[in-house]
């Protein structure tokens, strides 16, 4: 069986506990590697806590031996009790009213405009969400970026298409309680020279303490496959009457990302369904709410249990 990709918000998130630096203490190197604790071959899993990131060389060692798994395990520690005792609590982005903004503006014709909001928590042990949620929004102006220079066509040294790109990134908190903090996220979107632009759905997930972002792995390890999971969502959606089954078994097939937009609520978990995903694209975004007692039968239960306990 081929091995499965880190998650994106999951290596994020060891990236941003590690400050993009190496792990051991005064390596310091920035290329990195994420290294699994435990190895993938024993325990098939891609956990938060069992992922440190490494420079190739610290690497090599530990893949050698001369670190041994015991002090990687403590410098994970560490690295965790340095970001909430000497957290600055600094960001790049300036305040807004009780948000935050990376905002930029490119004046020079066509020239774009990217705004992307998001939430400055407070309490020490949530600034690691707010970091890297911050550290996310980089990653789309980059991308922004990037897109901007393939949409623009010149004619010479002028380009074709003068109307401006723009991306603003806006958010609703979903949950918010000790345990849980689950944000939606929607990006408006328009490339230069593009026909119209777009509407597409985001999401964040994170358990805070200890802090783990919460994919749709993390939701099923020890539960039921991936291949079962999808099987009774598509159950669901049929029973609606909605959904033409062709669209429903191209739009449920068992991959990860066909469910990884969703957000944890405090009664259930409510799956987002992109455009044209399971219904024609005029039919918009489609939805569908699972309880926690349904969840407990498909899920890690000990996942569930501490979802549901915690919105109580």
């Amino acid at each position: 069986m081929s091995r499965s990709s880190i998650p994106a918000d999951v290596k994020r998130a060891v990236l941003v506990e590690a400050g993009h630096r190496c792990a051991i203490p005064r390596c310091g190197q920035t290329e990195l590697d994420i290294h699994h604790i435990i190895p993938y071959e024993t325990c098939q899993k891609h956990e938060y806590s069992n992922l440190i990131a490494l420079c190739p060389v610290c690497h090599r060692r530990a893949h050698n031996g001369e670190i041994d798994r015991k002090s990687l395990l403590i410098y994970k520690k560490n690295l965790a009790i340095d970001f909430n005792e000497n957290d600055s609590g600094g960001f790049s982005a300036p305040i807004v009213e009780i948000r935050r903004r990376i905002r930029e503006k490119e004046v020079t014709v066509p020239g774009y405009t990217f705004k992307f909001d998001f939430p400055d928590f407070q309490e020490p042990v949530e600034k690691i969400v707010s970091k890297n949620i911050e550290a996310w929004g980089y990653e789309l102006l980059t991308q922004f970026r990037e897109n901007q220079e393939e949409h623009v066509i010149y004619a010479g040294d002028k380009p074709i298409f003068t109307a401006p790109s723009r991306l603003f990134g806006s958010y609703s908190i979903v949950r918010h309680d000790s345990s849980v903090i689950s944000i939606r996220y929607t990006l408006d979107y328009y490339f230069t020279g593009s026909a119209h632009g777009g509407r597409t759905t985001k999401v964040q997930n994170f358990f805070i303490a200890p802090f783990q972002p919460i994919s749709i792995e993390s939701l099923l390890q020890d539960g039921v496959s991936l291949p079962e999971f999808a099987e009774y969502v598509r159950s669901r959606l049929a029973a609606t009457g909605k959904y033409d089954q062709e669209w429903l078994l191209r739009g449920t097939e068992p991959v990860e990302d066909n469910f990884s937009l969703f957000n944890i609520e405090w009664y259930g978990v409510s799956f987002t369904f992109s455009e044209y995903q399971i219904d024609c694209y005029a039919a918009g975004e489609q939805h569908l709410w699972l309880s926690y007692d349904e969840l407990r039968k498909l899920c890690n239960k000990s996942v569930i249990e501490s979802l549901w306990k915690s919105g109580l």
